[in-house]
């Protein structure tokens, strides 16, 4: 496979992703809202508040979908190793790990405050939470290696 090809499928998987948080944060979280603030009388005064949090919590990863466009862009340029590279993976991590941080914040406040953090929300809470940390960790090891990477390319690009 090709740097240009990789770097086209890479942009296919964003634009996928994209398609997929905007069928979320559009169609499904406003539904679920709605939903909740009918069947329960006490929640129907955070409907708005608790709507605008979670749409909130999209500024992240559409900010981290931009990164990942850049990335992709550099690596169809066949400079998939550079400081820049890594810096933008770095972005990525502190965008999920700041997202999972608010997320929880939100959970404590519109959870906890209000008894509604039990059952199955409260574990799809955990999960989501949980994605968002190993999303972290994870493009933060991908920092460091592509940083390793274009330290030693820039190194062997002065011997040569």
């Amino acid at each position: 496979m090709t740097q240009k090809t990789f770097a086209n499928l890479l942009k296919a998987v964003i634009v996928l992703a994209l398609f997929c948080c905007a069928i979320v944060y559009i169609l499904y979280v406003p539904a679920i809202a709605r939903e909740a603030a009918d069947n329960f009388a006490e929640l129907a005064a955070l409907y708005v508040p608790a709507l605008v949090f979670v749409e909130l919590t999209a500024l992240p990863i559409l900010l981290a979908l931009v990164l990942a466009w850049q990335i992709a862009h550099a690596v169809g340029q066949d400079n998939s190793f550079c400081r820049a590279n890594a810096s933008r993976m770095k972005a990525i991590s502190l965008l999920a790990l700041g997202d999972v941080v608010y997320f929880w914040i939100g959970i404590a406040v519109f959870g906890f405050g209000w008894g509604a953090a039990s059952g199955p929300e409260f574990i799809l809470a955990v999960l989501i939470g949980s994605a968002g940390i190993i999303l972290s960790v994870c493009a933060g090891a991908l920092s460091h290696l592509i940083l390793k990477a274009a330290l030693l390319r820039e190194e062997n690009d002065l011997t040569v």
